[in-house]
């Protein structure tokens, strides 16, 4: 996405690709927090601490729909074992507070060569759940309208409930594929009790709708644009004419920790990412990086912004956008 010239990069071209990499990395992934009680309806794995050995499961749910079968006894791994499983995406679910998976391969339907692989991550929390869930939402995915959040799209269907996010992936691409893994999120859905839901609604209504990206709403929990002090952040991106810019919101516990977090990340873009600071109006920042600029501001216990904006008055106006929002004043 973001190429180097042939020449040598100087020190802060350097700095500042590296802190572009890892916004990229950020704005796909992430997140997660403590656990609670499983519900009897599922089994999955229990852990007594990181190092605990998996504890294999019976089937993942007490009975199938109709026309499909296990294929073997479940699998079940903790965070000291989950690269054992799904190697090269381990990071993601682990720096997003992952605390048990368990999977299990099922037979479509009789004569059949088809089949399903189920895996249940116990993410300790809605929040957490949706994080992983809108990070790896593939763009145009169609919503399933199963559990909390859906989706739907070529040979697996997805969803949250409550701390839950569940795959379901088949090895091939078909309607009956398609069908199985319906029925089994619903039988899924309808069996598991969950304490809390997931509900982003009021953070997604804080965005516009006017230049959305579809499908790009996400919720961000660690190292933010590559800032390890900001965390738990939505952030949805744009298109204006041929340009894409970023706008955030997050909120903080009160007024004194939305405006530290506003100085920290302005101090970061320009400490640690070779940003030039620039005028700004009172109470906001900007910041001049690489041809782009980054605005920030806080808004009662509400950080917001806009990241990678073309030009300073794209990204004044944005900003002027997104705290007009946060206010209750929508435009």
């Amino acid at each position: 996405m973001y190429h180097s010239n042939a020449r040598v990069p100087g020190a802060g071209e350097k700095a500042v690709s590296a802190c572009v990499l890892a916004v990229l990395a950020a704005v796909v992934v992430w997140l997660f927090l403590q656990q609670r009680n499983f519900d009897p309806a599922v089994t999955v794995a229990t852990m007594g601490g990181p190092a605990a050995a998996a504890k294999a499961p019976q089937d993942l749910l007490r009975s199938w729909p109709e026309g499909i079968s296990s294929m073997g006894a479940p699998e079940a791994f903790t965070p000291t074992s989950l690269s054992d499983k799904i190697d090269g995406k381990a990071d993601l679910y682990l720096s997003a507070g992952f605390l048990s998976l368990a999977s299990q391969r099922l037979k479509v339907a009789v004569g059949s060569a088809a089949w399903l692989e189920m895996f249940v991550f116990d993410m300790g929390s809605p929040s957490n759940a949706y994080s992983v869930f809108s990070s790896q939402r593939r763009p145009g995915a169609a919503d399933a309208g199963v559990a909390d959040y859906s989706y739907q799209a070529e040979n697996e269907l997805c969803l949250v409930l409550g701390r839950y996010y569940v795959e379901l992936v088949g090895s091939e691409r078909s309607e009956q594929v398609m069908h199985a893994a319906q029925s089994v999120a619903q039988a899924y859905a309808g069996a598991t009790k969950v304490a809390e839901h997931a509900d982003v609604g009021a953070e997604k209504a804080l965005f516009p709708q006017v230049g959305l990206i579809a499908d790009s709403i996400a919720l961000v929990p660690s190292d933010v644009f590559g800032f390890d002090g900001l965390r738990d952040v939505f952030v949805a991106r744009y298109r204006e004419g041929t340009s894409e810019l970023t706008l955030f919101a997050a909120r903080r516990p009160s007024e004194a920790d939305s405006a530290k977090a506003s100085r920290d990340l302005l101090a970061f873009f320009v400490d640690d990412c070779g940003g030039k600071a620039d005028e700004a109006p009172s109470g906001a920042g900007i910041v001049a990086l690489e041809g782009r600029f980054e605005a920030v501001a806080a808004v009662g216990p509400y950080l917001v912004g806009v990241h990678q904006a073309p030009d300073r008055e794209t990204a004044l106006r944005w900003l002027g956008i997104i705290r007009s929002r946060v206010s209750g004043q929508h435009p």
